[in-house]
């Protein structure tokens, strides 16, 4: 195959006939062509011609591969952070509308992703109500909306990090992995107050955490069996003064950043 026969395939692809090329761009051109007239994929990525400002092919994922990375990107964490209850297939479309509150809280958490892609800053959401009450499900849809649109997004269960973070001292892993919960744009704690806080980790985990994503207008979405007031409670630890005051001031924080949405 000559340089001039290549030419001529280059000038008879719609795609490619009105480029100008080198001699160089004739080959790389040439070889794009005879890969997508083979339809060829490699390893789930097809070839892309870019015309400007210089010509390159480039490597994109088919919508199939496209999906396998967002699954993979929205799991990444979840080995780290010993938690693996997202709901894979879980959809806004999916999601039961079979009271006011259903429907209002669906509407609350489209509006809520809605106006991060928008705006790139939103308040998240704090859902609270009894086991079974589908307040997980619409967590993991709101996990995939993010991950389907490349945010990263962090979905932990709130039980399981607290014995990741336990586990973390004695790794040296703490500093890690708070500076990624800290970090990630897309922040999701299931079952807030699922089990005993120690004041430890209330005080040195969590008000950190949330004191930084507040700061950085960063949102976090949170499911809870408590109401607000009675997650106070929950993590007053001794009920002495001191904890109440500090639960209160970690609460607080948390209802500024997030709409209340109660299921039952």
């Amino acid at each position: 195959m000559t340089l001039l026969d290549m030419r001529e395939i280059i000038l008879n692809d719609a795609e490619t006939k009105d480029l100008k090329l080198d001699d160089t761009d004739v080959l790389k051109v040439y070889q794009y062509l005879m890969d997508k007239y083979d339809q060829k994929e490699y390893d789930g990525y097809i070839p892309v011609l870019i015309k400007e400002p210089y010509i390159e092919i480039v490597y994109r994922p088919t919508k199939e591969k496209a999906y396998e990375v967002k699954q993979q990107k929205l799991r990444q964490y979840l080995s780290l952070f010993d938690s693996d209850i997202y709901i894979q297939d879980a959809s806004f479309d999916a999601f039961h509308q079979s009271s006011d509150m259903r429907k209002k809280a669906l509407e609350i958490a489209k509006t809520s992703v809605q106006m991060y892609m928008d705006k790139k800053t939103t308040k998240g959401m704090y859902i609270h109500g009894p086991y079974g009450s589908g307040k997980s499900y619409l967590l993991s849809a709101i996990a995939a909306y993010y991950a389907a649109k490349d945010i990263d997004v962090i979905f932990t269960y709130v039980p399981d990090l607290i014995r990741g973070f336990k586990q973390g001292i004695d790794e040296g892993t703490i500093e890690k992995r708070i500076n990624i919960l800290k970090q990630t744009s897309i922040l999701i704690l299931d079952d807030l107050g699922g089990e005993f806080h120690s004041p430890w980790f209330r005080d040195e985990i969590l008000m950190p955490l949330i004191q930084y994503r507040l700061s950085a207008s960063l949102p976090i979405y949170v499911s809870s069996n408590y109401s607000m007031s009675q997650l106070v409670d929950a993590l007053a630890s001794g009920h002495d003064e001191i904890n109440r005051v500090k639960a209160t001031r970690l609460i607080r924080r948390l209802r500024d950043m997030t709409e209340l949405v109660k299921l039952s």
